[in-house]
């Protein structure tokens, strides 16, 4: 079964720490078996609860997949710059079966 990875951002302190982070963070997805469905950027509506100013939502071919990228050690040294400068929110929750 299939798995979201979903992450809620808050405008950057420090837009450099960003960079650093997606800097850091692209070659971790590399085979991998991951889809974007979201980036910052895209178009965004808040409709309940605070205001974010961007949302990234990653598929991942499993949970323990995505949990496998969020924990390595490669990803957790790029989420240091990111959780440095930025308010957030992330999850991983499991995907519906296709009907």
């Amino acid at each position: 079964m299939s798995a979201f990875y979903i992450v809620l951002l808050d405008k950057p302190s420090d837009p450099a720490e960003i960079d650093e982070y997606r800097r850091l963070a692209r070659p971790t997805l590399k085979g991998r078996d991951v889809k974007f469905h979201t980036r910052p950027g895209c178009e965004l509506h808040t409709v309940e609860g605070e205001d974010v100013d961007a949302a990234v939502v990653l598929e991942f071919g499993t949970v323990q997949e995505a949990k496998d990228w969020y924990y390595s050690p490669e990803y957790q040294l790029a989420l240091k710059h990111r959780l440095g400068t930025a308010r957030s929110r992330a999850i991983i929750v499991e995907r519906l079966p296709q009907t």
